[in-house]
């Protein structure tokens, strides 16, 4: 079984230029490291132009601490098709970078352990927010010269009852299996504007981006201390347009039971520093969770 890049050419390159663009993220990657404290980290998905340097923040950190034998990638189903909550079986995925092997066995064991996911490739097929992780991950397993694996589990349900049931099935299966397990949550976090018809509040141009910052850490002030229940309640109140809280509810869970003791801010940004424009403007923040 084998899964087709299916944003290749949009939302990161397609051909050289794809390296390039890792190697200028990339340019301050300390030596790999065996320390292994990382649990999970959270990373956007748009487009690298205006996310992929947040999301390098969280794959460095990760890399310097020591590449693990899984990523389990969790991200928002934003096509509707398959399994509200679908774990991908078994296969290859390829990328421009070439190919990397789904972990079989911990797939199943997550879905049989969660008792909520499915085995099915359909919400795979032209989803984006876990497809734009995986060129990080080949790139640095090849930096340090380790194979890797990975798990991919869409959600089109997300609640605190699906995190608190994948994130403990993924420790569950990583105990049973004795998998070296680092969990990523793909999120990104305020959608704001007009062409996300959410306009929650009016400011100038150039006092969004701190509004905006002021709603999404409201969100990360949770993650960073653990609290599911927080999180999605204030999600609620907020009414807030983050895309993947259950990602970030099951990476929260499974660092909690995999001995995490703290969680840190590494990079947090919006769209419009880069795109300058008030009609969408989307917040981006890398986070990861240690023992």
């Amino acid at each position: 079984m084998i899964r087709y890049p299916a944003v290749a050419g949009s939302f990161y390159p397609s051909d050289e230029a794809l390296i390039e663009m890792l190697e200028e993220f990339f340019s301050d990657l300390r030596e790999d490291g065996s320390e292994r404290r990382i649990t999970a980290g959270v990373a956007p998905h748009a487009g690298y132009v205006f996310s992929g340097y947040t999301a390098s923040r969280t794959y460095k950190a990760i890399f310097e601490d020591g590449l693990p034998e899984t990523f389990v990638i969790l991200g928002p189903n934003h096509t509707g098709l398959g399994s509200p909550i679908a774990v991908y079986p078994e296969g290859e995925w390829l990328t421009p970078l070439g190919s990397i092997e789904v972990d079989a066995e911990m797939a199943k064991a997550i879905a049989k352990l969660s008792g909520i996911a499915d085995l099915d490739e359909l919400a795979h097929k032209y989803e984006h927010s876990i497809e734009v992780q995986v060129p990080f991950i080949q790139y640095l397993s090849e930096l340090a010269g380790k194979d890797v694996r990975i798990v991919p589990i869409t959600l089109g349900i997300q609640d605190e009852d699906v995190s608190k049931a994948l994130g403990k099935a993924i420790f569950e299966a990583s105990e049973e299996l004795g998998r070296d397990v680092v969990v990523v949550a793909s999120t990104d976090f305020m959608h704001y504007g007009p062409v996300y018809g959410y306009v929650p509040f009016r400011a100038r141009a150039d006092e969004l981006p701190h509004r905006i910052k002021e709603w999404d850490f409201r969100l990360i002030r949770r993650i960073l201390d653990f609290d599911v229940d927080s999180l999605f309640r204030e999600l609620r109140e907020m009414n807030h347009t983050m895309c993947g809280p259950g990602a970030v509810g099951t990476a929260i869970v499974y660092s909690r039971l995999a001995g995490a003791l703290e969680a840190e801010l590494l990079h947090y940004t919006t769209s419009f520093e880069v795109s300058r424009s008030t009609e969408a403007i989307v917040g981006y923040a890398s986070i990861v969770m240690r023992k």
